[in-house]
């Protein structure tokens, strides 16, 4: 099994930009654990979401979507995935430049009692391993958005659709149908989701939105990929 994922990447060498995963890592927890905001986002329609424990399932899936839509995209689709990892990647970078240029926080945490598991999981696992610091632009939001953008224009999507109608399989291209809004809508709940946890503003949220949309235009309609014509990032193409 690990010689074929050996021989697989040997094959695959565009699939080296998932190593990028361990740097966003380090800068994450890097910059989670020594950056102090000087910003405090806040507006007043974050007073019209109420807390709802329950939105933690969805924000959690994000940290499952965030590798394996990538992955699936790898696996399936060479192009999708580039388009996929420059827009999303690229975003992250621009998010991470903006807490360091613009040391953010939020003050928006409510104290809940442990009175379920997504409360006791809320209060003891994720605000405390994940700072209410550098949150603006959000990370769960312009990652999600650039996954759903690239779905929604997903080259493979389009040509499995196609295919299956052409050879009559109607049902199979309503599935392939199904499964590209599954994404779409879960990754617009995972958005959703940020605000009503408490761990994002809705300031962060839209920001978060545009930094994706600029990013998918530019993803679609400029030659990004003549950066990595030269030197040894040519293997990323």
């Amino acid at each position: 099994m690990i010689r074929m994922l050996k021989n697989w990447i040997a094959e695959h060498k565009y699939s080296y930009v998932m190593l990028y995963y361990i740097v966003y890592l380090v800068v994450f927890f890097t910059l989670d654990f020594t950056m102090q905001p000087k910003y405090i986002i806040d507006c007043k329609w974050d007073d019209y979401i109420p807390f709802n424990e329950y939105f933690l399932i969805p924000y959690s899936l994000w940290f499952l979507f965030f590798v394996g839509v990538p992955a699936l995209y790898m696996v399936l689709d060479k192009y999708d995935f580039q388009q996929l990892w420059f827009c999303m990647f690229t975003g992250t970078v621009i998010c991470f430049i903006c807490y360091i240029v613009v040391p953010n926080g939020i003050n928006l945490r409510v104290d809940v009692p442990d009175r379920n598991i997504f409360c006791f999981l809320l209060n003891h696992f994720l605000w405390k391993v994940d700072a209410a610091v550098n949150v603006c632009p959000s990370l769960h939001v312009s990652t999600s958005v650039a996954m759903a953008l690239i779905t929604f224009k997903s080259h493979w999507f389009a040509e499995k659709k196609k295919y299956f109608i052409e050879k009559g399989l109607s049902s199979k291209a309503v599935g392939i149908t199904l499964l590209k809004w599954a994404i779409i809508l879960m990754m617009i709940l995972i958005c959703i989701s940020t605000m009503f946890v408490k761990q994002h503003s809705v300031v962060d949220v839209i920001c978060g939105t545009l930094v994706s949309v600029v990013l998918y235009f530019f993803t679609y309609h400029t030659n990004w990929r003549r950066i990595f014509n030269h030197g040894k990032l040519k293997v990323l193409l």
